[in-house]
């Protein structure tokens, strides 16, 4: 049975298409930050008759030991500056990139935490919604440099084909 672990999952639909896609088999943990949206996860696993998922409150940026090299694969869809999807949230539009630097060492502190809990061949998957080379393919490659023991995969997802693992 497979291992999975969404660091940051809330609302849940990653998670849900995830359990989906495993069949119901296996076992998802599915962590968030906020205490308040655990049960929104938690709801719809019941919702869609999901059985192998189990919410956390837990903030991805501290370490838990238990969990040390626990998961086949462990998802990294980091909060982020959202610039991807400026035609769903126009509010973002104005708003100044002050905080860019501080969100880039929470996402860098995610994924350094996380890289801890995938099994040895296991996968990571680093991920956000905005198009800030900062906030994806510079913490992707100063994540690599500081971790020898992972290396960029690429992947199809319909017609998008990355490159680098990019």
């Amino acid at each position: 049975c497979e291992t999975l672990l969404d660091c940051c999952a809330a609302p849940g639909g990653k998670s849900f298409s995830i359990a989906i896609q495993m069949g119901n088999r296996g076992e998802l943990v599915s962590c968030d930050l906020h205490k308040s949206k655990i049960s929104l996860i938690e709801s719809g696993a019941r919702r869609l008759g999901i059985s192998i998922l189990r919410a956390e409150c837990r903030d991805g940026k501290n370490f838990v030991p238990k969990d040390e090299g626990a998961y086949d694969r462990v998802l990294c869809d980091v909060p982020c500056s959202g610039l991807g999807v400026l035609a769903k949230k126009p509010a973002i539009r104005p708003r100044e990139m002050d905080g860019t630097e501080a969100l880039c060492r929470t996402q860098r502190a995610i994924l350094d935490t996380a890289s801890h809990y995938v099994k040895a061949g296991g996968t990571l998957c680093y991920s956000t919604c905005t198009l800030n080379p900062m906030e994806n393919e510079e913490a992707v490659k100063d994540f690599l440099a500081r971790h020898p023991e992972f290396s960029p995969e690429d992947f199809v997802i319909g017609p998008i084909r990355s490159e680098n693992g990019m």
